[in-house]
């Protein structure tokens, strides 16, 4: 720096000092909302309409469909189950679409439509996830503390983990996702049910799980 010109060190010295206080400013300008998560505000106390995001200040009005078909809304409805946001809604939405939506009611079908409105990860999450424990059986019976001891020693003599009840066998030892609690609009609904059924009839070792989208079908 000394070997520089006054105006080129004074130049120097500026250009420094603005780029601190820029550098300062950028973790304020860039803050994401994530960072205030466990605020009281972040957490809802009502269920989020179809199409509003938590925290966001506007909502994604989704388009309605009047006059189809039943050929032309089934067509519409493989392709909404098939191109989602997500590999797991893909897969879980693909293969329910492949084995229910031929022989859906028309208000099966209308009820199904307005599912596929909702989130994509909420989709999954209700559809997949367990029950909360309840508070009379957070404490471990003799039978369950007895599987749990049986089934850890054989993880730590190197033998294969076994998965936790419940578990996909592709999910073993992932994290454990926050519950999602299902809206009043689809807690007692048959699209949720039947959804339900059908993660539990490819859940677990043997049937055959959602590895692969199945090929299209023409529903006419």
């Amino acid at each position: 720096m000394a070997s520089l010109r006054p105006a080129t060190r004074a130049f120097a010295t500026r250009a420094r000092q603005s780029l601190a206080s820029t550098l300062r400013l950028v973790p304020r300008r860039f803050e994401s909302s994530s960072s205030s998560s466990s605020s009281p505000s972040d957490h809802p106390s009502r269920d989020l309409e179809v199409g509003e995001l938590q925290g966001a200040k506007f909502r994604i009005e989704p388009l309605r469909r009047v006059g189809e078909d039943p050929a032309t809304m089934r067509a519409r409805l493989l392709y909404q189950s098939r191109k989602r946001g997500t590999l797991e809604s893909d897969l879980l939405l693909s293969t329910f679409a492949s084995a229910q939506l031929s022989t859906m009611t028309p208000r099966q079908l209308a009820e199904y439509d307005l599912f596929l409105d909702e989130n994509d990860w909420d989709i999954y999450y209700w559809a997949t996830q367990q029950d909360p424990p309840s508070s009379s059986s957070s404490e471990p019976s003799p039978t369950t503390t007895t599987t749990t001891t049986t089934t850890t020693t054989a993880s730590e003599d190197g033998g294969e983990r076994l998965p936790r009840p419940g578990e996909w066998a592709q999910t073993v030892g992932t994290f454990k996702p926050a519950y999602r609690p299902v809206p009043a609009r689809w807690k007692d609904s048959e699209v949720l049910r039947m959804l339900r059924a059908h993660v539990e009839g490819k859940r677990g070792a043997g049937k055959g799980g959602m590895g692969f989208m199945p090929a299209l079908e023409e529903y006419k």
